[in-house]
């Protein structure tokens, strides 16, 4: 187990990630866009740095996404009074996979214009694969960029992801017992309503919610507060309510 120090640093890095992904993404693309370059290069000279920092930065990064997946979940969420919500911070874990795809596929991309380029083999060799590989790309970078999870809102639950959305009324929740942790990264649902759950898009694991990037014990407690005191759902999205909320879900 992480000592409370570590657990602490942990949180507060892993916490600035997802708070500056976009920043650390373009930084990220700069820099694979750079060793791309130097690796198609014909001289050793340039191209035998510029693969082991691909080699290095790519294993640094594998690190870090296993460690914010297994690790990193805080019992924090997020006011987001503009919208108003309560939010699950943004996942670091999505930069870190994110970094390591566009790592990967800025080397093969770059591998197979340059073979298509010099007509080393057909073009609809090497555009298959590179095609394939842009459509990728784009999927990690919507997940990475964009702030997909869980938001409480006045109205109810939240859960926006890449392929689909859910919303949970707060009044569809059985009273007595609403959510309940299911594993590290889960919380299970239990509807009095489910008829007035509506989902959009694809989406699995039925009646539950992802806990990527936060306790899955507090946002179960989260939801209970909010299913048994309705009188404090207008506050949702307000920094007090949110001390309030805190306390309340004993953390």
């Amino acid at each position: 187990m992480l000592a409370p120090y570590h657990a602490v640093v942990s949180i507060i890095v892993f916490s600035a990630v997802g708070r500056w992904r976009r920043p650390i993404l373009l930084v990220v693309l700069l820099f694979v866009a750079g060793l791309s370059v130097l690796g198609e290069s014909t001289n050793r000279g340039t191209w035998f740095p510029a693969f082991g920092a691909w080699v290095g930065a790519t294993l640094l990064l594998l690190a870090f996404f296993l460690v914010a997946t297994l690790r990193y979940h805080p019992a924090v969420l997020v006011a987001r009074p503009q919208v108003p919500a309560f939010a699950a911070g943004p996942n670091p874990a999505s930069v870190f996979i994110a970094s390591v795809m566009l790592l990967q596929g800025g080397f093969t991309l770059a591998d197979s214009i340059h073979d298509i380029v010099d007509g080393e083999e057909l073009w609809i060799i090497g555009a298959i694969p590179a095609g394939l590989w842009v459509l990728l790309l784009i999927l990690v970078w919507r997940m990475a960029w964009g702030w997909f999870g869980v938001h409480l809102g006045p109205d109810g639950v939240h859960d926006r992801q890449p392929g689909g959305s859910l919303f949970i009324p707060w009044d569809a929740f059985v009273r007595a017992y609403p959510a309940a942790p299911n594993g590290p990264q889960r919380v299970a649902l239990y509807y009095e309503r489910p008829e007035s759950v509506r989902r959009r898009g694809l989406r699995l694991g039925g009646p539950s919610l992802p806990a990527a990037s936060i306790d899955a014990e507090f946002l179960a407690r989260a939801i209970g507060q909010y299913v048994t005191h309705p009188e404090h759902r207008s506050a949702i999205g307000t920094e007090a309510e949110l001390r309030r909320l805190t306390a309340a879900t004993g953390y």
